[in-house]
């Protein structure tokens, strides 16, 4: 069966996908605005904060990159995602750290939980159980208690919004409420024009995903904004089609990387530069020299532009965008989207060389 036929046959894709990460992907829209109804509870306190933290790992820190995205030079005080199991040393009774775990195990998370405590520091938690919804719970903690069931890359409403509800209940607000209207309603557009039912030639999620299924590794590049949704693609990729993917940043890339965009083995990447609508004069020189400077030595160049208008809506639809992306190349690849048979291998490894005291 043809790339174009796979991705618009119902049958290819129930058989492809038969835990039914498109329906996911598709719901996405509504999984953002019941996250937006969540709230914690009990009540942060009210202290001056100077600085917020966000700490997790994989999928459960993705909400941490969006809302650092979105608050670089909107508020007051630094947003840092933190991937560790400890804490930088700044963290004490000033910071606000917000502990988010999906599964609610995840031993770097509970670890980083512990320092914040022990730090004097402002902490709340995000998940949907586990471990981390006990200590919570037995704390007396702010905590936002998600519905469970989900790969924690495929809850990215659920791991994000709340963020936002917290920052709020402490006087820290990136985006507004309007912005937030509006980037909901985007991604309600977009699941109409990346889903399944839209065929190849009209969808660009399709579309991309087909040109990445010739054989190339993807590399996509960010800037100032898109940075946070060039590392999700990359993970998405990664993660759902199960295949190597790269990423990095302008201005960044032009002060080293791209000086190995001259090697015969280039040929065999396809570059994807997330441009952002409102992207600063400057930036847009650099995308479109480092574009034809890279070109001739490519498999392949794609520009990907964001939709809407507020800064979290353009942010979401590349993300977004992304996702679908990733989603349809797994299926061209013949490979579930859903497991992640790896990472389970690693768990079980590091479970098995566990100290035992």
């Amino acid at each position: 069966m043809s790339r174009h036929r796979i991705l618009d046959s119902p049958k290819a894709i129930a058989r492809l996908d038969p835990h039914g990460m498109g329906k996911v992907l598709s719901d996405f829209p509504s999984q953002c605005r019941e996250a937006r109804r969540l709230a914690p509870a009990p009540a942060l306190a009210q202290v001056k904060i100077q600085q917020v933290v966000v700490s997790g790992m994989g999928g459960s820190a993705a909400g941490g990159d969006l809302l650092a995205a979105i608050s670089r030079d909107r508020l007051p005080v630094p947003v840092l995602v933190c991937r560790e199991y400890t804490l930088p040393a700044f963290v004490g009774p000033g910071s606000l750290v917000v502990s988010v775990s999906y599964s609610g195990t995840t031993e770097e998370t509970l670890s980083s939980f512990q320092h914040a405590l022990g730090r004097s520091a402002v902490v709340a938690a995000v998940t949907a159980g586990g471990t981390l919804g006990e200590l919570a719970r037995a704390r007396g903690l702010p905590l936002v208690t998600l519905p469970a069931g989900l790969m924690p890359r495929a809850a990215l409403g659920y791991l994000f919004f709340p963020l936002l509800a917290i920052t709020d209940s402490v006087g820290l607000s990136p985006a507004s409420t309007a912005e937030r209207d509006e980037a909901v309603e985007l991604l309600t557009q977009m699941a109409g024009d990346l889903g399944p039912e839209q065929s190849t030639g009209g969808n660009e999620a399709k579309d991309l995903a087909i040109e990445l299924s010739r054989g190339r590794i993807p590399v996509v590049y960010g800037g100032e904004l898109t940075a946070a949704a060039a590392y999700r693609w990359n993970s998405e990729l990664e993660e759902n089609a199960k295949l190597p993917a790269l990423h990095g940043v302008l201005p960044e890339m032009d002060h080293n990387e791209i000086v190995g965009w001259g090697a015969e083995e280039a040929r065999k990447l396809h570059v994807i530069f997330l441009r952002d609508r409102e992207e600063r004069p400057a930036m847009a020189r650099r995308f479109t020299t480092t574009r034809r400077l890279i070109r001739p030595s490519a498999g392949g160049v794609a520009d990907v532009w964001s939709r809407g208008e507020g800064r979290l809506g353009r942010l979401l639809s590349l993300i977004y965008l992304g996702d679908w992306v990733s989603y349809y190349l797994a299926l061209l690849r013949g490979v579930d989207p859903w497991p992640v048979p790896a990472i389970d291998r690693l768990k079980r490894r590091l479970a098995r060389s566990a100290p035992t005291s």
